[in-house]
């Protein structure tokens, strides 16, 4: 699981098959396998990322996937998101 720091978990040596595994809990996105990177699609809102397929995913960079992907655009809580991210 991340582990707390204060307020948000420390995203530290997070590998995309962690990533990955808390996606498949939460549910609702689907995978497209790219040259360099996989793509995340929500099937609910039709919203698109991308998850670097080099490990380990740069903290700021799996940060800004949380926040700005996950929780802004797709509708789902932060605490959700960080219950499934074991790394």
């Amino acid at each position: 699981m991340a582990k707390p720091s204060g307020r948000s978990p420390k995203l530290a040596n997070c590998k995309p098959e962690d990533v990955w595994q808390a996606l498949k809990k939460i549910g609702g996105v689907k995978d497209k396998e790219g040259t360099r990177h996989d793509k995340v699609e929500h099937i609910a809102t039709g919203h698109c990322s991308e998850i670097p397929r080099h490990s380990p995913i740069n903290r700021a960079l799996l940060k800004d996937f949380v926040e700005d992907y996950l929780v802004g655009k797709c509708g789902l809580r932060e605490e959700q998101v960080y219950e499934h991210l074991r790394c």
